[in-house]
């Protein structure tokens, strides 16, 4: 029988190869956009520590996960060392993903528009009262309903900024959050048949997809589609500093009309 690999395993086998695979295969851009997009993922994984930990927290106290005996050996303040390594693996292989898939961050006319804007600023602030509002209804929608409002002021502020530029992108954004939340997927399944850690059934609605409970894949999905929005708009955000503090004829060079006939000779030449 094999046994229980500890948190620390499962991030030798699982995370740090993808993530290593990722950070190899990562673009070099020129020197300006390579300090934005380190400064942009820098700024991410101490959001995201400061954001998810006491989410995470409050979940392993009220029991919604636990770990097997073993699996787990360093804990600060309630969790384990896996789960701080995690927060950042994550966040650095959805941005790994996504610099490879690569994004335009231009700021363009309308990225201001009030609709979407307004729109995604008011779901966001839903989420928030309705993911409240299930976790109050019965034990069982805890997790779900922690997710929800958890994810809910997130995306509200995020698209409340950005709102305009995200609705003309969603391409980009829903593919570089979708391809690593499905290796999370398969991954965080693994895990939890070989016992490293536990979904526990009294607080989840008992969905789930080949074994994956429902609430572990909404949280992979919507903890990238945070990081990408996150990472994007960072390089959106700076774009449109850089046009209001320089003049459009210095960002974009005017095109030169082809010429149609043969070169112009000077009159006046003679040939020697």
């Amino acid at each position: 029988m094999i046994p229980t690999p500890t948190y620390l395993q499962f991030h030798l086998v699982f995370s740090l190869p993808v993530l290593a695979a990722l950070w190899y295969l990562a673009p070099r851009r020129d020197r300006g956009r390579q300090r934005r997009a380190t400064a942009g993922i820098a700024i991410l994984v101490a959001i995201a520590y400061a954001y998810t930990v006491p989410w995470i927290a409050y979940m392993i106290r009220r029991g919604a996960w636990s770990y097997a005996d073993g699996a787990v050996l360093i804990r600060a303040l309630s969790i384990p060392l896996g789960e701080y390594l995690f927060v950042a693996i994550q966040t650095l292989v959805v941005a790994f993903a996504l610099h490879r898939l690569g994004f335009d961050p231009t700021f363009r006319d309308g990225d201001f528009d009030r609709v979407p804007r307004a729109a995604g600023a008011l779901a966001g602030i839903g989420m928030l009262g309705g993911g409240l509002w299930l976790v109050s209804l019965d034990p069982s929608l805890l997790y779900l309903g922690g997710l929800i409002a958890w994810v809910g002021p997130v995306l509200a502020l995020q698209w409340a900024v950005g709102g305009g530029y995200l609705a003309r992108t969603p391409r980009t954004w829903l593919t570089a959050a979708l391809l690593p939340a499905t290796y999370f997927w398969v991954v965080d399944r693994i895990a939890i048949g070989m016992g490293t850690w536990r979904i526990a059934p009294e607080f989840t609605t008992g969905l789930a997809v080949f074994g994956l409970p429902i609430e572990e894949m909404a949280f992979f999905l919507s903890a990238g589609v945070m990081t990408v929005n996150g990472l994007v708009l960072f390089e959106w955000v700076l774009d449109w500093t850089d046009r209001r503090r320089t003049p459009a004829a210095s960002i974009e060079e005017p095109l030169t009309p082809p010429s149609r006939g043969p070169p112009a000779t000077d009159p006046d030449a003679t040939d020697d």
